[in-house]
């Protein structure tokens, strides 16, 4: 069996994503695999459920790591989930197959924050958006892409769809510098598979 990595999220869209930063970034002859809750039933709650039959599905399936993305609810009235330290210990006790490399990746708020490292991405989307080079500590970061985008095109134009083409647009090492979680992703990556730095 090939080798492969695997990716568990929230839901589809967040693994799509991942799927296309990791493409950029290992070679083509590793596969890559994605395990989401089912639509429609997804949320952080759903997937902590489901993570460790995720994760025993991706191993069973060639996958040696996995990448676990989970977002953190800062609007939850419940400590351990919009706390970083707590919400990571809480998902460090998950149990993962022996053999298997796992990253808890935790972009704060939302995924969405890292395209708020690269101008690029905000000047492709809309106008006026400025970069941050701090992107974890934006408040809504999706709802400010809507906002972005709708400057240009006089109503919001941004949906999570676009998403993966901003990840195609991403500068990985503007957002490596920028991003912490998401440095974090290339060193667990780097450490399994030989990574592309130029992101091509």
């Amino acid at each position: 069996m090939s080798a492969a990595i695997g990716v568990i999220g929230e839901d589809a869209t967040d693994v799509r994503v991942l799927e296309v930063l990791l493409r950029r970034m290992i070679p083509r002859s590793v596969g890559i695999r994605g395990r989401s809750p089912p639509v429609g039933r997804g949320g952080c709650a759903a997937l902590r459920k489901s993570a460790m039959s995720f994760m025993k599905d991706l191993y069973a399936r060639g996958c040696t790591g996995v990448v676990f993305v989970h977002d953190l609810d800062l609007s939850s009235a419940n400590n351990e989930l919009n706390d970083e330290d707590a919400l990571r210990a809480r998902l460090a006790k998950i149990e993962v197959p022996a053999g298997m490399d796992r990253l808890i990746c935790i972009p704060v708020e939302e995924l969405e924050a890292w395209f708020w490292a690269d101008q690029g991405v905000l000047d492709w989307l809309g106008d006026g958006g400025k970069a941050s080079s701090s992107p974890h500590t934006i408040k809504k970061p999706k709802e400010r892409l809507k906002e972005l985008s709708a400057r240009r095109h006089h109503k919001a134009i941004y949906s999570t769809a676009v998403n993966e083409e901003l990840a195609r647009r991403l500068d990985l090492e503007v957002c490596a510098t920028r991003c912490r979680a998401f440095a974090e992703l290339r060193r667990f990556v780097g450490g399994l598979f030989p990574v592309d730095a130029s992101g091509e």
